[in-house]
C-alpha cells in the first residue's frame, strides 16, 4: 500500500553507504517516487517492515559479515510480507541464484552495473507487481538445463553465506574453507567473498581451491550439483 496516492514508496537495503546515498538521490529526484526507508543492516529493515508499509523494497543480495542475507533473507521477508514487491539490485550475477530468488517471489532483478534510468524503470515496473528481468538474464535463464534448474532449487537450503553447510561437507573442510564454500553456494564470486570476509582475493581463492580439491570438485557447477545431491 502507498503512503501517498501519488508516489511510489521505496525502501533500500544495502550495506554500502555511498551506494545507498546515490540511490536515495536518484529516487528523491523523481516526482513519482518517495523514499520510505534506507538501511544498511537486515535487522533494521525487518523491524521497519513491521511498522512502515512500502511499495517497493530494493534489496542487495550480499551484505556484510554476520548479516542475514541472500535467499534466507528473501524467504524471511516474503513469509511475513507476501505481497511486497522486491527488486533484487546486486552485483551478484549468478543466474541459478537469480532464478531461485525469482521462484521465491522476488519481482525483479537488476545488476548494479546498469544505468540510473534502467534502475528507475525497474522500480516502476516492479511497483505494479510486474516482473522485471533484463533481456540478457532472461536469455541466460532459458539456457539452464532442467537438471541444473533442479539443482539450483535444491541449493536453496544454503541460501546465505552465514548458514551451515550440509554436515557431510562441513566435516571434510577446515572452518575457513567451509566459510568460503558457503559463500560460493550463496552465489558469490571471489571478489565479493573477499569483501564480505575482509580477506584478500588471493586468500579466498586459496581456501576455495583447497576446499574443492578435498571434495574432488573441479568447478562451481560441480559444487552446486554435488551439494544438491546431498539434499535429495
Amino acid at each position: 500500500m502507498c503512503l501517498t496516492d501519488a508516489k511510489t514508496t521505496v525502501t533500500l537495503l544495502d550495506d554500502h553507504p555511498m551506494i545507498r546515498l546515490a540511490m536515495e538521490i536518484v529516487i528523491g529526484n523523481q516526482q513519482d517516487m518517495q523514499m520510505s526507508g534506507s538501511f544498511g543492516h537486515s535487522r533494521e529493515l525487518l523491524t521497519s517492515l513491521q511498522q512502515h508499509p512500502m511499495d517497493v523494497l530494493v534489496l542487495d543480495y550480499i551484505l556484510g559479515s554476520d548479516e542475514l542475507d541472500g535467499l534466507s533473507l528473501i524467504k524471511q521477508i516474503l513469509s511475513r510480507h507476501p505481497d511486497l514487491n522486491i527488486l533484487l539490485y546486486s552485483s551478484m550475477e549468478h543466474v541459478a541464484v537469480i532464478r531461485a530468488a525469482l521462484q521465491l517471489g522476488v519481482k525483479g532483478y537488476l545488476s548494479k552495473r546498469e544505468p540510473a534510468d534502467t534502475f528507475l524503470h525497474a522500480i516502476r515496473v516492479v511497483s505494479r507487481g510486474q516482473r522485471f528481468i533484463p533481456e540478457q538474464i532472461q536469455i541466460e535463464l532459458t539456457k539452464i538445463p532442467m537438471r541444473a534448474r533442479d539443482s539450483a532449487e535444491r541449493v536453496i537450503p544454503v541460501g546465505t553465506s552465514n548458514q551451515p553447510l550440509c554436515p557431510r561437507l562441513e566435516t571434510q573442510l577446515s572452518p575457513r574453507e567451509a566459510e568460503v564454500i558457503r559463500c560460493v553456494l550463496a552465489g558469490m564470486q571471489n571478489n565479493q567473498i573477499a569483501e564480505k570476509l575482509k580477506r584478500s582475493r588471493k586468500t579466498i581463492s586459496g581456501h576455495k581451491q583447497a576446499g574443492m580439491k578435498k571434495l574432488g570438485i573441479n568447478s562451481d557447477l560441480e559444487l552446486f550439483k554435488y551439494h544438491a545431491e546431498l539434499f535429495r
